[in-house]
């Protein structure tokens, strides 16, 4: 299986998972929690870091630890 193959379902997953956190967690939590998501996308297609933490608002020091 491609590595972006294996991105996708990992994502589909969390997402199933998603709706749930935001109930449990918050709204602030959630947010995050799926913007953590599209940076590993972003990631994974190989997008500058950089313009990871500009798109989501993560760290650039949280984005490295993704790998």
């Amino acid at each position: 299986m491609k590595k972006f193959e294996q991105s996708f379902i990992n994502e589909y997953m969390a997402w199933n998972f998603h709706d749930d956190d935001v109930k449990k967690r918050g709204v602030a939590e959630g947010i995050k929690i799926a913007n953590c998501g599209t940076a590993r996308n972003l990631l994974a297609m190989n997008m500058p870091i950089e313009s990871i933490a500009k798109a989501t608002g993560i760290s650039i020091a949280e984005i490295q630890a993704f790998n």
